[in-house]
């Protein structure tokens, strides 16, 4: 893509804008100039490759005064400078932006309260991080501490759970979780955020010890998105006992019919599962929605 020039007559109409997967020929100066001109956006999605090289939002936030969206690909970010977030040319000391929803796609940025000063009207938080482990200091503790108003984090790799359940806010409804955790790291979870009504957990290895759990840590789900694969059937079946919960999402809805041919994968659910899933429907008096194969919007991202 060598402009954006094409949308300009769109300019004061577009409300979303998505970029992904898009070799950018202009220099990023130029894109970040037509951007800033998109005054009616409110959602605005970006990954690359890290050859944009922009070392502030502040500029684009600064135009984009009704972005409540926005995803990010942060992969030439280090160390976040104090302005990042910040409008220019503000009178405000310390300006609220009206992001509510935040994406940062392959994440390995240190960070301090000052930065994310402006960001304490967020509600959702999204990393998704650039290596397993990122560094010596866990950012997340940061971020924590730092937006008193979040309802939905969603966290993929980086630090182990246990480095940030601390600091979780008790404000949290929705939580995801693909890292590294322990059973005792959930019972922090728990304590941290008791009125939890959506959890998505997928956590490194193997989960068959944590989901005989859910109920008792979490009792007031409503959702869940869990794996099946090595979890035990009276574990599965324990689910029974969330009182709350409506919509069970099984993730890995595939089975190998022959365990001596691991190539041989079928997508669809074992027979073995689909037969769990009617005994817990009939534990609950079909009170759970299960559903075992999620449909992607064709138009979504893949990055996330």
């Amino acid at each position: 893509m060598m402009s954006l020039d094409f949308i300009f007559p769109l300019s004061r109409q577009l409300t979303q804008l998505s970029l992904c997967n898009v070799h950018f020929t202009c220099p990023a100066s130029h894109l970040l100039a037509s951007l800033t001109q998109l005054t009616s956006l409110t959602s605005l999605l970006l990954h690359h490759d890290g050859s944009l090289r922009i070392t502030s939002l502040s500029v684009l936030l600064t135009h984009l005064t009704k972005l409540t969206h926005l995803s990010w690909t942060m992969v030439t970010y280090r160390t976040l400078s104090p302005d990042f977030f910040s409008p220019a040319h503000l009178t405000d000391p310390s300006p609220s932006l009206p992001l509510t929803d935040l994406q940062l796609l392959n994440y390995d940025a240190m960070v301090t309260q000052e930065v994310l000063q402006p960001l304490r009207l967020l509600r959702s938080l999204s990393i998704f991080h650039l290596y397993s482990v990122p560094g010596p200091t866990c950012h997340l503790q940061t971020w924590l501490t730092s937006l008193p108003q979040l309802c939905s984090l969603s966290v993929h790799g980086g630090h182990p759970l246990a480095a940030y359940a601390d600091f979780l806010p008790s404000s949290l409804r929705s939580l995801t979780l693909c890292v590294d955790l322990q059973p005792e790291d959930l019972q922090v979870v728990s304590l941290r955020a008791p009125h939890l009504e959506h959890l998505h957990l997928e956590p490194w290895g193997s989960s068959s010890s944590l989901i005989r759990l859910l109920p008792q840590l979490f009792p007031q789900l409503r959702t869940l998105r869990i794996r099946h694969h090595r979890v035990l059937d009276e574990d599965f079946l324990h689910l029974q006992n969330l009182q709350f919960l409506s919509t069970l999402e099984v993730l890995d809805s595939f089975y190998r019919p022959d365990p001596n041919d691991p190539n041989w994968i079928v997508y669809k659910p074992s027979p073995h599962l689909l037969q769990l899933i009617s005994d817990l429907q009939k534990l609950t008096n079909h009170r759970i929605r299960v559903i075992t194969d999620s449909h992607r919007d064709p138009l979504s991202c893949k990055c996330v």
